[in-house]
């Protein structure tokens, strides 16, 4: 008897001063997008803006998330490194541009290299590029959330919105450039992706959290005036800007933020 009481409080003692730490969630950002057309990098950029995003939506709603952003193009030929991106995630975001009017073969390469992963349990979605609004980004981002959901997963989007982002054909913006406009949708979707990871299938709460951080899937009531717009997100499109030149200090900068 002396001797489990020993014990009991000998574990109290260690629990106590080691707790047990904390299970957070992990939210996986994999960009699966070279720019063979440009050079710009344009859907690596807007997906690292969606991080930068989601991060500081974390931070300041202090909602114990943890996420990270890695370059699937560069492990294609491993296939236990594409399937290690894929392990521990409650939340996986594909990114990847429009090629022909649809998916690239890095994007295929990477299920080719994946397609016997369950990730059942796991919800997702996609993020993609595309030169103009009719060129096949809607297609890239259909064909991703069709894969992710043919290995089990609950894919989401934006509500009535695909995360496709234009950077050609624009008359409000230079090739390359996201506007502050842009960036908003970005805000969007990062707060939508930690709605998911916290709520999970639970309705009440995805409700709650996203009141509490203003996501909503009514996105186009709810566009803010042009000049809260600028004050609010012009600094990060010059960063993403600034970062078009894969050859600036700035785009070097922003592949610090890449896992490596």
């Amino acid at each position: 008897m002396f001797r489990t009481l020993l014990l009991v409080a000998t574990c109290s003692i260690l629990m106590a001063q080691n707790p047990p730490q904390e299970v957070r969630t992990d939210v996986r950002f994999i960009s699966l997008a070279s720019s063979p057309y440009t050079g710009r990098h344009d859907s690596l950029r807007a997906g690292l803006g969606i991080y930068l995003l989601f991060k500081d939506a974390v931070a300041t709603n202090n909602l114990g998330l943890t996420a990270s952003f890695h370059d699937g193009s560069a492990v294609l030929d491993n296939a236990d490194r594409c399937r290690s991106l894929l392990e521990h995630a409650r939340v996986i975001v594909l990114g990847s541009s429009t090629w022909v009017q649809g998916s690239s073969q890095y994007l295929r390469r990477f299920f080719e290299q994946t397609g016997g992963e369950s990730l059942t349990g796991v919800a997702a979605s996609a993020w993609a590029t595309a030169g103009g609004f009719h060129t096949g980004g809607e297609t890239v981002i259909s064909d991703t959330l069709r894969s992710l959901m043919g290995m089990g997963a609950q894919t989401f989007t934006l509500g009535q919105k695909l995360m496709v982002f234009t950077t050609e054909e624009r008359v409000e913006a230079d090739p390359g450039k996201f506007t502050s406009l842009d960036c908003w949708y970005m805000d969007q979707f990062a707060r939508r992706i930690a709605v998911v990871a916290l709520a999970g299938n639970d309705h009440a709460k995805a409700e709650e959290l996203g009141k509490k951080l203003g996501a909503t899937l009514l996105y186009y009531s709810s566009i803010p005036p042009a000049k809260d717009l600028e004050a609010h997100y012009a600094k990060l499109a010059k960063r993403l800007n600034d970062a078009a030149n894969n050859r600036s200090t700035a785009y070097t900068e922003l592949l610090q933020l890449v896992a490596r």
